[in-house]
């Protein structure tokens, strides 16, 4: 069960609002689906059955257009969006997606790419780890 914490984490970034109906949290197939894989899937986005973009305890689990599906570490995923952003600058540059080994992670678009690049940087703190579950 997701702490009053992280769902407050989450209104703060208006990540839920950002996404929209992409936005998919415990309740969710994908989320229940990558649990019973044995991942600590929390929430993200999901474009279709087969595109996501979910962010877990420690990492970032993806599935892609060409049916590639991975994982990164929450901080080398804070890092890539980090270089990514730095690369495009912020005016007119796309947020669709973020390429990680040739593969194109759906980040929907620059709000929502803000919003999930915040959720992680609370994730990543250590003293948050303890709110995420009850």
């Amino acid at each position: 069960m997701k702490s009053n914490y992280l769902d407050r984490r989450i209104k703060l970034n208006n990540l839920e609002k950002h996404a929209g109906n992409h936005f998919v949290d415990e309740s969710s197939k994908i989320i229940n689906i990558l649990r019973n894989e044995g991942k600590k899937a929390l929430l993200g986005i999901q474009k279709n059955d087969e595109i996501y973009t979910v962010l877990g305890e420690k990492y970032v689990f993806y599935s892609t257009f060409n049916g590639s599906k991975g994982k990164v570490i929450l901080s080398e995923f804070s890092d890539i969006l980090h270089d990514n952003a730095l690369k495009k600058g912020k005016i007119l540059a796309s947020y669709k997606y973020v390429t990680i080994d040739n593969n194109k992670i759906w980040l929907k678009n620059k709000s929502t790419m803000k919003s999930l690049w915040n959720t992680i940087l609370w994730l990543e703190k250590p003293s948050n780890r303890d709110y995420i579950y009850k």
